[in-house]
């Protein structure tokens, strides 16, 4: 489901997807369908707008729901539209769980020269959009620090995430939500799309 949003019709037509999702969502707990309210409309610009993950933090006691049954609810939500889960980080005070499309991470992994993604930044050649994900996950636990080749996996322009690296020679124009590089025309419609989904699923939670 990545329908390009558009707000006007959101309040006659609403997808046949989310018609049933909301119909479930009246049978759960009240903290239960907070929860996957939330989890719908942080999910926005991966199931409207083509964004190929999203990365969500997880509070502890967030929603008056354990850590566990979250993580049963968003996996249970991210199978219901087709998307895959992993948590790539967790601490005492929270628990970074990355939500995406295999298919979309592929077409930008895809989009890395292999000098670059095997070679510069040693993750193997032909990898899985699992098997990248999984790294990406073992090198932000192991140092600490969070990769910034994530990016790849949430959707942003290749040639961003590749510029703000320097693994590019290209020069930050513009800023959106994050650093553009080169051309900002795309990136900037990239975001604009992006917001707009947001906002029609703010619309479509509540209606």
């Amino acid at each position: 489901m990545s329908e390009q949003p558009n707000i006007t019709k959101a309040a006659s037509t609403v997808p046949a997807e989310v018609q049933a999702w909301k119909a479930e969502v009246k049978y759960l707990s009240e903290a239960e369908a907070e929860f996957e309210k939330w989890l719908f409309v942080s999910l926005a610009g991966v199931l409207f707008a083509d964004k190929a993950g999203e990365l969500l933090a997880l509070l502890p006691d967030q929603f008056g729901l354990s850590l566990e049954r979250r993580l049963e609810r968003l996996e249970a939500l991210a199978n219901r539209w087709l998307l895959t889960t992993a948590v790539l980080y967790q601490t005492s005070l929270t628990t970074k769980v990355i939500i995406f499309s295999e298919a979309r991470v592929k077409r930008a992994l895809n989009q890395v020269p292999d000098r670059l993604l095997a070679g510069r930044l040693n993750y193997g050649p032909q990898l899985s959009p699992g098997q990248f994900v999984a790294e990406v996950g073992r090198r932000w636990r192991a140092s600490g620090q969070i990769p910034h080749e994530v990016g790849l996996a949430l959707g942003y322009p290749v040639k961003d995430v590749l510029g703000y690296m320097e693994l590019l020679p290209l020069t930050n124009t513009a800023c959106c939500g994050w650093r553009v590089y080169g051309d900002p025309k795309p990136s900037l419609q990239m975001s604009q799309a992006f917001q707009q989904a947001r906002q029609w699923a703010c619309v479509l939670a509540v209606m």
